[in-house]
């Protein structure tokens, strides 16, 4: 059994007054033999010193980062540092993080932290909790896939970082205070857990019926569909993209042998006509363009939010959402965030929400287990 604890505060500049706030809303005194916290955060707790204060204070290992907004059962808000605790006498909670990463390090980087906390933790972990950067010289997916092919296929669930600035130059990784704008964090949960994970994405009614085949692609960079050029392609159907509208039209990608199609965005219009997206597209891969709109986001954060209220044994509930919804709300852009604070403190569950800037969360494949993803535009949860 695990006990979640969450706290929050709005204070930046005054670093007594926030650590204090938060030690006043958790009971450290009854926590269990093993801890562990993750924080989600405005950027401005870290350049403050507040994160660092702050866990220089709890007697726990911490992993986090920065995120445009945090929802726990206290309140929301843009400007606010969230925290929750994890403490049990059964479970136990190992954390730890690289070096900033690049396009040459991110695979060694990630090889020997995991090696660390496996060593730390003396056995596999039920999940592994971990939050990563966003680079421009290596996409999301493929760190996700680096660390699914380290850790074995153990089922990841986390978020690449961001903020308020939506150029992704002051996103954070933290660990034990410490932040770094290209590290990745881990933490190890080991014990007796059995982890539900929730992928809400568009609702069918927002996909169109016609399915395209990819036919020339490079990793994540898709240069022709149907044996047509991309841009050639996406026109025929109605759809003109440049690089003022690239990110607001998903994709709904059907990999091989899944059963349920993952959401995928674009990222960058190249001069040449391609386009790069948020994950790898094979040779063959299929797929559907799919649309985003208030109502679609609100219709998948109600079946998303449906599917965790239906476990009524969960001890945990930690939610992502992609950060591209908020945007896509304006101008009633709190919506989504008004709705989760609203759904899940009527629950007697603790849960605590922040934004992704691309969620990685496992899917069940054909096979009846978790296979790790990288998604855009969607809503996922993990209940433990």
């Amino acid at each position: 059994m695990i006990t979640m604890y969450t706290a929050r505060t709005s204070e930046i500049d005054e670093i007594n007054v926030a650590v204090g706030e938060i030690k006043e809303q958790i009971d450290l005194a009854a926590l269990k033999k093993h801890s562990g916290g993750l924080i989600f955060c405005h950027i401005d707790f870290v350049e403050s010193g507040v994160v660092a204060a702050l866990c220089d204070e709890l007697p726990f290992n911490v992993i986090g980062m920065t995120s445009l907004a945090s929802v726990d059962g206290h309140g929301y808000g843009l400007f606010d540092l969230t925290l929750t605790v994890l403490t049990s006498d059964e479970v136990s909670f190992e954390c730890g993080m690289t070096g900033n990463i690049d396009h040459d390090t991110y695979v060694s980087e990630i090889d020997r932290l995991y090696a660390d906390i496996h060593g730390r933790a003396g056995g596999d972990p039920a999940v592994i909790f971990t939050f990563m950067p966003y680079m421009r010289g290596v996409a999301g997916y493929e760190v996700v896939a680096a660390m699914d092919k380290t850790c074995h296929g153990i089922p990841l669930w986390g978020s690449i970082t961001n903020s308020g600035d939506f150029t992704y130059e002051t996103v954070q990784t933290i660990h034990n205070g410490k932040a770094l704008p290209a590290g990745v964090a881990m933490m190890f949960v080991n014990g007796p857990v059995e982890p539900t994970f929730v992928v809400s994405s568009l609702p069918e009614r927002n996909i169109t019926n016609n399915r395209a085949i990819v036919t020339k692609s490079d990793k994540a960079v898709l240069r022709e569909v149907n044996d047509l050029p991309i841009l050639e392609y996406l026109a025929n159907i109605g759809l003109v993209i440049t690089k003022e509208n690239i990110t607001s039209t998903p994709l709904m990608v059907y990999f091989d042998g899944a059963t349920e199609p993952v959401a995928l965005g674009f990222y960058t219009l190249y001069e040449d006509g391609s386009v790069l997206a948020g994950g790898a597209l094979p040779v063959g891969t299929s797929f559907a363009v799919g649309s985003i709109d208030a109502e679609g986001i609100f219709e998948s954060a109600e079946k998303g939010l449906k599917q965790v209220l239906e476990r009524k044994d969960r001890d945990v509930t930690l939610l992502l959402p992609c950060i591209t919804r908020y945007i896509m709300l304006a101008p009633a852009q709190e919506g989504e965030l008004r709705l989760i604070q609203k759904q899940l403190s009527n629950s007697a569950s603790p849960f605590m929400m922040g934004y992704s800037g691309g969620e990685i969360c496992p899917m069940r494949g054909p096979d009846g287990k978790y296979h790790n993803h990288f998604h855009n535009y969607t809503f996922c949860a993990c209940m433990l």
